[in-house]
């Protein structure tokens, strides 16, 4: 498998474009923005994009993704509660990093469940917290981990910012909290391998072994 970056500088945003070697396939996880310089990148590389997937519904994110979904006709996956986040751009504060947007899901995941394309299996890690549909994708084999505005390099994301009611008999608050945010990197993602590689959504790259010893927020 072979990852490429591209990085939006408006608030470093991390653009990923996974794909296997041979055969060229791959998905784009979490297009913030300028959708041309991904493309161009993906032209470049050969890709033959499969999916477009999003770890959550935040407009720093999501920028990007109408565009690409149109060039590449693909689906957009992300975990079902995200649903009235990417609906509302209030939720999703698209408004507040460049142009207003919203968008549906062709997608939506449960915590466990597998995406497939080529030779290549991404795991779906529910990790509410930042949001509450927030999800990691989990490549076991090859031990990658894209997290989103989960975990970062030495840091872990905000949760402060306004989220929807879940309708399915759950009664989460109105706004995320940071218990929910370090539960789910202690239960659900320091139980991975410690050299896992993780590719969070800004910032540099780390892996599970660095965070769970040096992480001040929450250590393995």
């Amino acid at each position: 498998m072979k990852l490429l970056k591209h990085v939006v500088r408006s608030m470093d945003q991390n653009v990923y474009i996974y794909f296997d070697e041979n055969t060229k396939e791959g998905v784009i996880i979490d297009p913030g923005a300028q959708a041309a310089a991904i493309a161009e990148i993906i032209y470049k590389n050969g890709v033959y994009v499969k999916a477009i997937l999003l770890t959550h519904g935040h407009g720093d994110h999501i920028g990007a993704v109408e565009a690409l979904k149109v060039k590449y006709n693909v689906p957009v996956g992300a975990h079902r509660w995200e649903v009235p986040v990417l609906a509302d751009e209030g939720l999703n504060l698209s408004g507040m990093v460049g142009e207003s947007t919203s968008m549906a899901l062709d997608l939506t995941f449960e915590d466990g469940d597998e995406f497939k394309f080529d030779n290549c299996t991404l795991k779906v890690i529910h990790t509410p917290g930042h949001t509450q549909g927030g999800v990691c994708y989990y490549d076991a084999e090859n031990k990658v981990l894209f997290s989103g505005d989960t975990l970062f390099y030495g840091s872990v994301g905000r949760t402060d910012f306004p989220n929807p009611p879940v309708k399915d008999g759950i009664g989460y608050p109105s706004y995320e909290n940071t218990d929910r945010l370090l539960g789910s990197i202690q239960t659900k993602l320091y139980t991975l391998p410690d050299e896992t590689k993780v590719y969070p959504g800004h910032g540099q790259q780390s892996s599970i072994g660095f965070e769970k010893k040096f992480n001040p927020f929450v250590k393995g």
